[in-house]
């Protein structure tokens, strides 16, 4: 018994011996030979920087670099202990700074390195275009009106309603007249036949229920002309010995029935435009309607619409009829400017009799400016319609845009207005376009070409303030029917922004340059100072910058 005793004692003392020769073993430090034997760098150019190994202070210095993401591959070495180095230094080769740290690692330590390139100068760059959010110019432009000149059940279809007057936050319709025998709206004095207006009052009720805007809704009603036959535009019973030209107190008479038929059916009508793309009655006759009409709309107790005048086909000038209107005094009977101009206009020949009219119907007092029939058509260069690029009349479509702002828009009603989707980048950008127009007033922007948009074979920008957002765009096209001409690719061009604002947060693109990708490419930029950031605006494009600005 006892000799079992002694040879379990002497068990227990040889463990204990043991597990004691371990726990000194494991409290031993192991030295481990971490560091780099070797850190080169090669850049875009070819040319290598050696790494200055700094053992003591564990750091590497790599000169003669000014660029750090111009380094395009790195060669390095290790002692033998090392197992594993995070990060890979491959992995960063598109996004090296002047300090990186990498860690060499063993079993059970690491070692750390900084690796600095002291000679990165920052880049700099020289403005290109400048932006000014404190110069402010023109209007605000307040309304978008749906336009059902050109299709009178558009709104038909209660989703295209809440997508116009509640997405699109639109404020209005533009109605159509349908008045000539072609139409047979109004066959006699009195009458209105309902049947014809049915498509109208559908899309005027979803466009009501839909509407979300705190303001009044605005009911526009116009001539619908669409017709080949000029002596249609009027029912017999209005027009004079001359078919195409109405009596001035039948056709308010026609008029006031149309509102006393649209007041019978729940809606107001809140402006009148008598004429439309052409003068048909001369001043004299003009004046006379608007009398009759505000006459006999007051003694029937409703609302007296507003007049809406020229609306020509395209602005005349000196020479046309608006001018004879203030020759003859009769400016009080119109309320607002409103007028056509299309794409064949936004020229140095045209552009100086828009600006006339406009001046001119400020020049007694102020109205507010309409562009009732903004259109975007096809340029078409031959007979064989080859060349009508939708990207490449940006230049005139949204010019004419350009040129209307300068002056001071309060409202837009597009001709053929795309609600959603499409097959075309007319459809996207002009939804881009004016949805970053309503509520936003026009701020001074230079580009290297000027500020001036009318000449040919430049690039061409404009900016519009929104509160704190700022929404710019740049057209860098020419005419399709122009083959001589291709506009530069401008690689990081520089935009400043000035008045002591800063750019808040990252920037949003879309750019279109390619007529089979309809919805353009959008992407996000950073600022690369707190007032600058750099746009690769490339050839044949279109091009949307958005973002917020603080002090």
């Amino acid at each position: 018994m006892r000799n079992k005793i002694l040879l379990i004692v002497s068990f227990v003392s040889f463990f204990i011996l043991i597990s004691c020769d371990k726990d000194a073993k494991d409290d031993e430090i192991i030295e481990v030979d971490l560091k780099f034997t070797q850190f080169d760098i090669t850049l875009s150019t070819g040319e290598k920087s050696i790494g200055i190994i700094d053992e003591e202070n564990k750091r590497i210095l790599l000169n003669g670099i000014e660029e750090p993401l111009d380094i395009v591959s790195v060669d390095y070495k290790y002692s033998e202990d090392v197992l594993l180095i995070t990060p890979n230094p491959s992995t960063i080769i598109s996004k090296w700074t002047t300090i990186e740290k990498f860690r060499l690692h063993s079993n059970k330590a690491y070692e750390e390195y900084t690796i600095e390139i002291p000679d990165y100068v920052e880049r700099t760059y020289e403005n290109k275009a400048t932006i000014a959010p404190l110069e402010k110019f023109g209007r605000v432009t307040k309304y978008h009106m749906f336009d059902m000149n050109h299709n009178a059940g558009a709104l038909n279809n209660i989703s295209n309603a809440e997508r116009a007057f509640g997405e699109a936050k639109m404020n209005g319709l533009r109605v159509p007249l349908y008045c000539g025998d072609a139409f047979g709206g109004h066959p006699e004095e009195g009458v209105v036949v309902e049947s014809v207006y049915t498509t109208v009052l559908k899309s005027i009720e979803n466009a009501k229920a839909a509407y979300s805007g705190a303001e009044p809704f605005m009911i526009f009603a116009g001539l619908k002309v669409l017709t080949s036959d000029k002596a249609e535009y009027f029912p017999d019973w209005v027009t004079t010995e001359a078919p195409t030209v109405p009596n001035p107190v039948k056709y308010a008479q026609l008029v006031v029935d149309y509102i006393e038929f649209m007041h019978e059916h729940g809606h107001e009508v809140n402006y009148v435009a008598f004429d439309k793309e052409a003068a048909r009655m001369d001043v004299t006759d003009f004046t006379i309607a608007v009398d009759e009409l505000r006459a006999r709309t007051a003694s029937l107790g409703y609302v007296v619409p507003k007049i809406v005048a020229p609306e020509f086909y395209k602005p005349l000038g000196e020479s046309g009829s608006f001018n004879d209107l203030y020759k003859i005094n009769g400016q009080d009977r119109f309320d607002v400017f409103g007028n056509h101009y299309y794409l064949n206009h936004h020229n140095v020949t045209n552009h100086p009799d828009l600006k006339f009219e406009y001046e001119l119907a400020q020049s007694d007092k102020y109205r507010e400016a309409w562009a009732t029939e903004a259109h975007w058509d096809k340029i078409r260069c031959s007979s064989n319609y080859e060349k009508k690029s939708d990207i490449w009349t940006s230049e005139y479509a949204i010019g004419c845009m350009f040129d209307w702002t300068d002056l001071g828009l309060d409202l837009v009603s597009w001709w053929d207005y795309s609600l959603s989707g499409g097959n075309s980048p007319r459809n996207y950008i002009m939804r881009a376009y004016t949805e970053s127009l309503i509520g936003s007033q026009p701020i001074r922007m230079l580009d290297h070409d000027g500020e001036e948009v009318l000449s040919r074979l430049k690039l061409h920008s404009r900016a519009y303030i929104r509160d704190n957002e700022v929404n710019v765009f740049f057209i860098n096209t020419v005419s399709p029917c122009n083959t001589t001409f291709t506009p530069p690719f401008y690689e990081e061009y520089p935009v400043g922004i000035l008045d002591g604002f800063k750019i808040d947060g990252n920037i949003s693109v879309t750019q279109w340059d390619d007529d089979d990708q309809p919805s353009g490419e959008s992407f996000v930029i950073k600022p690369i100072t707190e007032n600058q950031f750099l746009i690769d605006i490339t050839t044949g494009s279109f091009t949307h910058v958005s973002f917020k600005i603080t002090q």
